[in-house]
């Protein structure tokens, strides 16, 4: 058997697998508070308000990305709990413009990636364990603790 001990970059993928589940677990809770008040206000409206519900998710997902990465700290909820940083090649947080940008790339970028397993190979190929969407925007994930 052989032992492979974890290396800084393994640890930072790592925690960064489990912070993206914790925002998607928090996006999938906001999205169900939607769905439940959309549901409850279209009873009142004949139905009008649940046609816009494919509309408004993907809303909701971009506006927890962009004002949670465009705080002061920079980071997600799902980050701050796992002690990680997100960071440009200058090692600054990214601006809001750069944060809008990022987040839509990594929503291009996640689907089509996973689609072709680039997503789940990728990371693992590399020394650095970064993503293909870090690689194009130049930015890295390091631990704070």
């Amino acid at each position: 058997m052989i032992n492979y001990k974890l290396t800084y970059f393994d640890k930072v993928f790592l925690r960064r697998i489990i912070a993206a589940l914790l925002d998607a677990l928090i996006c999938f809770f906001l999205a169900s508070i939607v769905w439940i008040m959309a549901n409850i206000i279209g009873f009142f409206t004949f139905g009008i308000i649940k046609k816009a519900i494919p509309f408004i998710l993907p809303v909701i997902l971009t506006t927890y990305y962009v004002y949670s990465l465009g705080s002061t700290k920079g980071i997600t909820f799902g980050m701050s709990y796992m002690k990680i940083d997100f960071l440009n090649n200058k090692n600054q947080n990214l601006e809001v413009k750069e944060l809008l940008i990022y987040n839509i790339l990594f929503f291009l970028v996640i689907p089509i990636g996973t689609l072709f397993l680039i997503s789940i190979i990728f990371p693992l190929s590399n020394n650095q364990r970064r993503c293909l969407q870090d690689y194009i925007f130049k930015t890295k994930f390091i631990l704070t603790d």
